[in-house]
């Protein structure tokens, strides 16, 4: 059956005829219920096949027998693994070809999730663009947000509105293959985007509410925002190389400049000089070969001994 769209125009791709929704939680006892059940009440009025997989990352409370009372299929992480690894490892178990994920703490609307699905017949990956208010976010959750966006800006020069959601529609085949290279913690969503995005992927944003979490957040501002932009630069410097060169040579051609100017200006001997310009460019080539190792590294221990590799 061909799809349509509202005005009645005939395109090839099929509609979406069935979707895992992986829900990565840990000591979500609080909200999994409701999360599931606003899940199942959004995707029974689509008349579509659908599982609900509950990845349990380690949680100490009743999260997963509260999972299993209202019929989710539940993966259980004895220990904490991260987010980015519950949710790679839902996809591992998935039965179907399309992937919904949201989390399970209230946050997100599942009722605007069948919106969602109906899109991702003509995208990649639609995402749940969220709506910021006071009531929802911190200034500095705004502050590291709009910093983010900036650095993505600058290294792979696309606009997206809103990359680290955790509400977002995808294929299952575009996925697999990037475990290695992805965040496996909190920034996951953040380096899906990119990767997304230095692939050539198409990604449609939709706006959807946004609610404050029931519960704690486990989430560490300065620890997580600096594990994202290290891995934001990976991925960069494996799809696009030649921006990392080029802007840390543009840095350091800066920095230098400064130094000659500065030599002009004062009077600053030879030998000094030559060590300001040694002490400036010795850091940004440590900086490009660490980049580099960084991810080599973790694309061999992964795809060597990682968890893509157990058996689930």
């Amino acid at each position: 059956m061909a799809n349509k769209t509202e005005v009645g125009e005939v395109f090839l791709q099929e509609p979406i005829q069935a979707i895992s929704v992986v829900i990565p939680c840990k000591n979500e006892e609080d909200a999994i219920e409701v999360t599931i059940k606003d899940v199942q009440q959004a995707l029974d009025g689509m008349h579509i096949d659908y599982e609900i997989i509950v990845v349990d990352d380690g949680s100490t409370d009743n999260t997963r027998q509260l999972a299993l009372k209202n019929n989710a299929r539940v993966l259980v992480h004895e220990i904490n693994l991260g987010y980015g690894n519950a949710i790679m490892d839902g996809i591992h178990i998935s039965r179907y070809p399309h992937i919904a994920i949201l989390d399970a703490d209230g946050t997100y609307p599942a009722s605007q999730l069948p919106g969602l699905i109906k899109a991702l017949s003509r995208y990649d990956m639609v995402v749940g663009q969220r709506m910021w208010t006071p009531d929802n976010t911190s200034m500095l959750g705004l502050l590291l947000r709009k910093a983010l966006y900036f650095t993505i800006l600058i290294l792979s020069a696309n606009r997206c509105p809103d990359f680290n959601s955790g509400f977002r529609v995808f294929h299952k085949f575009n996925m697999l293959d990037y475990r290695s290279i992805l965040c496996s913690t909190f920034s996951f969503t953040t380096t899906m985007t990119v990767l997304f995005l230095q692939t050539h992927r198409t990604i449609h944003f939709t706006p959807i509410e946004y609610s404050r979490r029931i519960g704690r957040s486990k989430v560490s501002y300065f620890r997580d925002a600096f594990r994202t932009f290290a891995f934001v630069f990976a991925i960069t410097s494996v799809f696009r190389p030649y921006r990392i060169n080029l802007l840390i040579l543009l840095a350091s051609f800066v920095c230098n400049a400064l130094i000659l100017f500065s030599a002009y200006l004062f009077p600053i001997g030879g030998g000094m000089q030559v060590g300001l310009h040694l002490f400036i460019s010795i850091p940004f080539l440590i900086i490009s070969f660490s980049v580099d190792s960084f991810i080599n590294s973790r694309i061999f221990h992964k795809n060597t001994f990682g968890p893509s590799n157990r058996r689930l």
